[in-house]
Order: structure tokens, then sequence, then C-alpha cells
């Protein structure tokens, strides 16, 4: 079966797309020295220094670099019920241990959470330089409603190009007369 030339073409646009993404962001990663260059802030817990939906760029500082004060993003080793996090934590270093750790806490939490205790220095992914508002809510749109909702799209998607593209081709129309109202 021959794919229709449209369909063909923006397949290849879309995969054009992906590749792109994926080299600038390898080509970023090299750059700024890290292996996450950008994230999407997931959560309100350092309002008012940036929302959730805001993009965070990061620069990989060695940790001698790092200051009390700096915004980081880790990935903590656990989580409270023992298994690995799924997201990496973006929060603000509020103290270096002696054994060359550090302590963080989110600008709008009220205390430490547990994992934030003991971050050790290959945890971390990278200092935050740079913050674009509102830009991660497409990456947040995508991985809480599109992606746990993709079945449910699916059938939605197949239904409207039956009722677009198939069934007009269906109908016949012959021998009736359509009225026309010009106002």
């Amino acid at each position: 079966m021959k794919m229709p030339k449209q369909l063909n073409s923006t397949l290849g646009y879309v995969l054009l797309g992906v590749a792109l993404a994926f080299i600038i962001n390898q080509g970023m990663a090299f750059a700024l020295s890290t292996d996450m260059p950008i994230v999407a802030v997931e959560s309100n817990s350092m309002i008012p220094t940036f929302y959730k939906g805001d993009i965070l760029v990061l620069q990989g500082t060695p940790p001698q670099e790092l200051n009390i004060g700096d915004i980081i993003v880790f990935s903590p080793r656990v989580t409270q019920s023992g298994s690995a996090a799924s997201s990496p934590i973006v929060h603000r270093i509020t103290k270096k241990n002696p054994d060359g750790t550090f302590q963080t806490q989110g600008d709008a939490n009220p205390g430490q959470l547990y994992f934030e205790k003991h971050i050790e220095p290959s945890q971390i992914h990278g200092k935050s330089v740079l913050i674009v508002p509102y830009l991660g809510w497409v990456k947040i749109g995508i991985t809480e409603y599109v992606l746990p909702n993709i079945l449910w799209i699916a059938i939605a998607a197949a239904a409207a190009y039956v009722v677009a593209i198939k069934l007009p081709k269906n109908i016949k129309t012959k021998g009736l007369t359509f009225m026309r109202i010009k106002f």
C-alpha cells in the first residue's frame, strides 16, 4: 500500500524535527558540560525564583565551584518508598557538608526533604544559568496530559479521520439538491 504524499511529507517533517531536537540537545550537553542541559520545572517548590512550567538551562559545574545559594538540578538516589526517583529535583544549595556533599531546599518548602541532606557531587547534573518562563508547559502537557491519555487520543483521531475523510467519500449525493442561503 502506497502512503499518501501529504502523510509521507508530514512524517518526514516530524522525523526531521525529532532528529534536530536530539542533535541540539546533544550539542548543548557537550557545550555546557552536562548530561542534562535543559530541564522543565515540574513543581512550584522554588516560587518566587521560578514557577512550574519554566525551562532551566544548566551548566555543568565542578563541585568545588558550587556555592551556598546556587540553584542545582540533581537526581535523588531513592524516594521515601525506596524506589528510584522519576524526575530530577531543582533546589537551592543551603549548606556544604564537611564530607563534600551538599544540602538543598526548595525556596517555597517549609523544610528540607529527606533526600536533600546528603547530595553527592555525582548526583548533580548542573547549576541553573538561565530561566525561560512558560516554555516547559509543552513538556509538562505531553507527559501529564497526552501520554497518559494516548489510547483515547488515538481513538478520537481515528474517529475524526473516518468522519472527515472516509465518510464523505462514501455518501452518494446523486439526485439530491442542496439549498444555499445567501445573506
